[in-house]
C-alpha cells in the first residue's frame, strides 16, 4: 500500500507500508477524505524530521476492522480521529486535571505506543480506538474532514469564552482562524473583527460573521483608541504574537492559537495592560460532538473553505503550492482512493 508522507525539506513522497492490521486497541479505517493541515506544510517546510504519526491526521473514514479489546465501535461506522478520553490514572489526572492527561496527549501528537507508521494520507490507517469518534449522520465527508480543526478551534474559544458586549479580534483568517470566527459567534461573541491581510479571505471571514473586516495596518490605526477586548491570535506568524497584545485593551485577553517558534514581544507592553495571556492546542474528546452538531445545523460552515479535492497522486503538487503561497488554498483535501 502506498502511504503520503514529508520525507525531508520540501520533499512529500508516496512510499511503501505495510497493510494495517487491527492489533489491539486499534482499528483500522478506510480513509475517504484527509485535510491538509498547516502542521503538515511547517513540517514539510522545515529541516527536522516530521512525525509519520500526524503527516496527515485530519481524515474521515469508515471502520474497516477493529482489534481485541476494542468497544463501542464496529465496522461500517464512519469516525474521525481526535484525542482519547482521559485515562483517569495518570498524574495529571490524578491531580484533578484530565484536560492534560499525559496519556491522551501522547496519542494526539502520535507519540504513544500506538501510534501508527503513517497518518490519513493513505487508503487504510489503524489508529488508537480510543481517539475514534462516530461522525454525525447529517455530515458530509468534506465537513467530516474538517471536523478535527474545527475542534481545535472551538477548544480555543472555550478556553477564552467571549463575554457578553465584548469586542473580539481575530486576527488571521486561515482555516483555524475562520473557524474560530464562526466558534466565536456560536459561543456568544457579540462583535466580531477580523484581521487579515488577503482580499479573499477577508471576504470569507465578513461571509462567515465577522462585523467588521481590517487589513492588520487598519487593525492597529482603528483600535489604537478603542482597544479590543479578547484577540484570537490565530496567524501563527512571528510579528502577530505582539500585534495581539497591540490590539488588545489594559486588562484584556490574548490567545495564542497559532503556533510560531520564534517571536519578538515587548514584555514591558504585556506587563503594563496587565495583558491575560492563553495558549490553546489541540482539544478535549468532548468537544467533537458539539464540533459536529455546530455543523450540522449550520452555525459553523465548511464548504466556503474547501478550495479542492486531489487525488493521493497530487498530494505533493498541493504541498509545494501551499508552501509557496500560504494564501494558494485555505483547505485542500486529498482523497487516497
Amino acid at each position: 500500500m502506498k502511504a503520503g508522507l514529508v520525507t525531508g525539506r520540501e520533499r512529500f513522497e508516496l512510499v511503501d507500508v505495510p497493510e494495517p492490521e487491527p492489533r489491539p486497541g486499534t482499528a483500522v479505517a478506510a480513509v475517504a477524505l484527509c485535510g491538509i493541515c498547516g502542521t503538515d506544510v511547517h513540517g514539510y517546510q522545515s529541516d527536522r524530521p516530521y512525525n509519520p504519526a500526524i503527516c496527515g491526521h485530519e481524515w474521515v473514514g469508515t471502520v474497516a476492522a477493529v482489534g481485541a479489546g476494542v468497544a463501542g465501535l464496529r465496522e461500517g461506522d464512519r469516525v474521525v480521529a481526535g484525542i482519547a478520553p482521559a485515562c483517569g490514572g495518570c498524574t495529571e489526572c490524578v491531580a484533578g486535571r484530565p484536560d492534560y492527561c499525559v496519556p491522551a496527549f501522547l496519542g494526539m501528537v502520535g507519540r504513544d505506543a500506538l501510534a501508527p507508521p503513517h497518518g490519513g494520507f493513505a487508503p487504510r490507517v489503524a489508529v488508537d480506538a480510543r481517539r475514534l469518534v462516530t461522525v454525525h449522520r447529517g455530515l458530509s465527508d468534506v465537513q467530516a474532514a474538517m471536523v478535527e480543526p474545527a475542534t481545535v478551534a472551538l477548544h480555543a474559544v472555550r478556553r477564552t469564552p467571549p463575554r457578553p458586549s465584548e469586542t473580539v479580534v481575530v486576527q488571521g483568517c486561515g482555516p483555524i482562524g475562520l473557524f474560530v470566527l464562526q466558534c466565536a459567534r456560536a459561543e456568544g461573541a457579540e462583535r466580531l473583527i477580523a484581521v487579515e491581510p488577503n482580499a479573499a479571505r477577508q471576504g470569507l471571514a465578513a461571509s462567515l460573521g465577522a462585523d467588521t473586516v481590517w487589513t492588520p495596518e487598519e487593525a492597529q490605526a482603528a483600535l489604537g483608541e478603542r482597544p479590543a477586548d479578547l484577540v484570537f491570535e490565530c496567524a501563527g506568524a512571528p510579528a502577530a504574537v505582539q500585534a495581539a497584545v497591540d490590539l488588545v485593551r489594559r486588562g484584556g485577553r490574548v490567545n495564542l492559537v497559532g503556533v510560531t517558534a520564534t517571536a519578538t514581544v515587548q514584555p514591558s507592553v504585556w506587563a503594563v495592560k496587565e495583558v491575560t495571556l492563553t495558549g490553546s492546542l489541540g482539544y478535549r474528546h468532548d468537544e467533537f460532538a458539539p464540533v459536529m452538531d455546530l455543523m450540522a445545523d449550520g452555525a459553523v460552515q465548511v464548504e466556503p473553505l474547501h478550495d479542492a479535492t486531489v487525488a493521493l497522486a497530487q498530494a505533493a503538487d498541493a504541498f509545494a503550492s501551499l508552501a509557496a503561497d500560504s494564501a494558494y488554498a485555505v483547505k485542500v483535501l486529498v482523497d487516497p482512493r
